[in-house]
């Protein structure tokens, strides 16, 4: 499943404790996401609309 979600810009701008708690999912899984350990396709559907809506917002 292909998002086009970039995740760089939300490692540029919050730590892994700031993602999991917008996102609520542990802050090994943002670490590991940051760290391109674990690709967001492992993560459910409602997680991956919230990353995206965090991504957004902190575009804009």
């Amino acid at each position: 499943m292909d998002t086009g979600l970039d995740l760089k810009m939300l490692s540029e701008k919050l730590t892994a404790y700031q993602i999991s708690r917008a996102v609520d999912i542990s802050i090994e899984q943002a670490q590991s996401i940051i760290d391109n350990e674990m690709d967001h396709d492992e993560l459910d559907k409602d997680t991956v609309e919230k990353l995206k809506t965090l991504n957004d917002k902190l575009i804009n």
